[in-house]
């Protein structure tokens, strides 16, 4: 896609992440101010940028990751802070992601939640992390991908951080249907390379766009290193924040450009040829069945690939945190 412009139209969804600077908040009180800083961001920016359809905010940027008081800021979806975000995106008629870390969890432990907003001020997605950072993240993990119809019909999937790590969930949520992969995050120094470049590894190897939202800015623990990213489906980047705190930049992502090249690609159509392998060998349709042992193993006996990866992974007990107890 052609970037530069601030508009959007019927076929182009107008997309914009943020460098949100991270919060250090240690009441609800200064949460909800927090909350209505975002709303800020949100009012502002759509009136940069009048074709805003889709405003991302990271990880972590409504309630921090307070290294002791992060117990005290749990709060429940909805709740006061999402009633904040709904207004907003009634208000600017645009739709919003935004963190929720934690989430109230009547099992336990709480959730990292990714919440999408749509622009009548609905939560039409609470998507709950699967994978917590290790071995820092107090959060219980969720067991389900999500995709939903968002802005303009576009097909929206969410992932969390260090969920963006795995192949696997990016590629269950495309498999869903997702054409666009949002991933809000909260990652720090020294892994700014490895998370860029994974951005646009994930949008290749799943003919899907995706949108990352970073924190920036230091807490009382880390520092992070912002780089939020809008990637076209081939993996090219389309726009791309520096390491500031405060930078948003905006994109657009076409809706007929993604479904023709899902629809008629041949080669390194991924999606495609993982279920058809070798089909100009055996056509008309090649094979189908998995040849992966590891995947095979996982769902048929899981215990003993659980066994397996820790003969291959552990020599000592696992470490946990301070931060969890």
């Amino acid at each position: 896609m052609p970037t530069g412009t601030i508009s959007s139209s019927k076929d182009t969804v107008g997309v914009a992440v943020v460098n949100y600077e991270v919060p250090v908040v240690e009441t609800k009180e200064q949460v909800l101010d927090n909350c209505r800083k975002i709303a800020q961001y949100v009012e502002g920016t759509k009136r940069g940028y009048p074709g805003l359809d889709l405003m991302i905010f990271p990880e972590y940027s409504t309630q921090g990751f307070h290294p002791t008081k992060w117990k005290d800021l749990t709060t429940t979806v909805p709740g006061p802070e999402t009633a904040i975000f709904s207004d907003a995106c009634r208000k600017n008629k645009i739709w919003g992601v935004f963190s929720i870390t934690g989430e109230h969890n009547p099992k336990g432990a709480p959730f990292n939640s990714f919440l999408l907003i749509n622009d009548k001020g609905e939560i039409v997605l609470n998507y709950h992390k699967i994978l917590p950072w290790v071995p820092m993240e107090p959060w219980y993990p969720g067991n389900e991908t999500m995709v939903v119809d968002g802005p303009k019909g576009l097909k929206v999937g969410a992932i969390i951080c260090y969920d963006g790590n795995h192949p696997e969930i990016v590629r269950d949520t495309v498999m869903k249907g997702a054409e666009l992969v949002i991933r809000i995050q909260g990652y720090m120094y020294p892994s700014k390379d490895q998370q860029r470049m994974i951005s646009q590894v994930r949008a290749w190897e799943n003919l899907t766009y995706f949108a990352v939202a970073n924190m920036a800015g230091r807490d009382l623990v880390y520092s992070y290193f912002g780089c939020s990213n809008i990637v076209d489906f081939d993996g090219r980047v389309l726009a791309e924040c520096g390491t500031g705190p405060g930078e948003v930049q905006y994109a657009l992502l076409s809706l007929g450009a993604i479904r023709d090249a899902r629809q008629n690609w041949t080669a390194e159509n991924h999606l495609f040829n993982t279920l058809h392998r070798g089909y100009t060998a055996i056509p008309p349709d090649g094979v189908a069945e998995c040849p992966f042992d590891f995947y095979k193993l996982w769902v048929n006996d899981p215990q003993k690939c659980k066994q397996m990866v820790e003969n291959l992974t552990r020599a000592t007990a696992i470490p946990v945190a301070a931060t969890t107890h």
